[in-house]
């Protein structure tokens, strides 16, 4: 645990911090981003879950759904085959509570979750992120950590592409396996798709974190999300109480 990982939390951590508590996320963001999490249990069980409800390979989506129009920010997240995904993201609390249990094990502290993550999918020829942009961009939090667990494998051109360092705009593309969980640093470093040339389907969900001892800081703001305008607070679009990485 470094320096700044280790003042996270103290008697009063909302209070005695708070003067220093963006400098101190941030730092944390920057340490954690492209930090994966392989082979996991709970990554796997939930991919394969959701792969379940839909009752054929998530690879093959493209045979069976579309074409879409090129998405665009803002209309990227809401056809018909999305609205597919979030309708069953119900019979997945369980798993999905899990995966997030499994990620604030790495992350070291109790974090408030997005209750619902943001389902994604692009088909061959088309991209599954409308722009090129910063989270920051749509109003999130610098206090948030951001995680992607893929759904299907996410190679070359159907990964998310990341820039390199901040304010480069070199990218590299962020490749992952069923299952696999990576943070990255949503927040400064631009991120977004190319159009997918690979010839199969790709799906993923991206879910965020809020540690708690930032909460006094974090949850002041009156941003809301782009595309359900939900606001970016406790029990709305994050978890009415914090989670820790095991059952209490």
């Amino acid at each position: 645990m470094d320096q700044a990982h280790g003042h996270l939390v103290g008697k009063n951590p909302v209070t005695s911090f708070a003067v220093h508590t963006l400098p101190v996320a941030e730092k944390l963001r920057k340490r954690l981003h492209l930090q994966r999490i392989t082979g996991s249990s709970e990554g796997h069980a939930f991919a394969s879950a959701v792969a379940g409800t839909f009752g054929l390979p998530l690879e093959s989506l493209h045979e069976h759904v579309g074409p879409y129009p090129l998405f665009r920010p803002g209309q990227d997240n809401s056809t018909d085959t999305h609205q597919r995904f979030y309708r069953q993201h119900s019979l997945q609390s369980d798993l999905y509570e899990a995966l997030c249990r499994r990620v604030i094990r790495l992350i070291g502290e109790p974090c408030y979750v997005q209750q619902i993550p943001t389902y994604r999918f692009g088909l061959p020829d088309n991209r599954w992120v409308g722009n090129f942009h910063r989270d920051s961009d749509f109003g999130h939090s610098r206090y948030e950590l951001n995680a992607i667990c893929a759904l299907t494998p996410m190679l070359g051109s159907s990964a998310l592409h990341v820039e390199t360092s901040d304010a480069t705009s070199k990218f590299e593309p962020m490749e992952l396996q069923v299952g696999e969980v990576i943070l990255f640093d949503h927040i400064d470093r631009l991120h977004g798709c190319p159009i997918n040339r690979e010839g199969v389907s790709v799906a993923s969900i991206d879910f965020r974190f809020v540690l708690a001892c930032f909460a006094q800081d974090a949850f002041c703001s009156e941003a809301t999300s782009i595309n359900t305008g939900t606001p970016f607070l406790p029990g709305h679009y994050f978890s009415k109480e914090p989670l820790a990485d095991e059952l209490s």
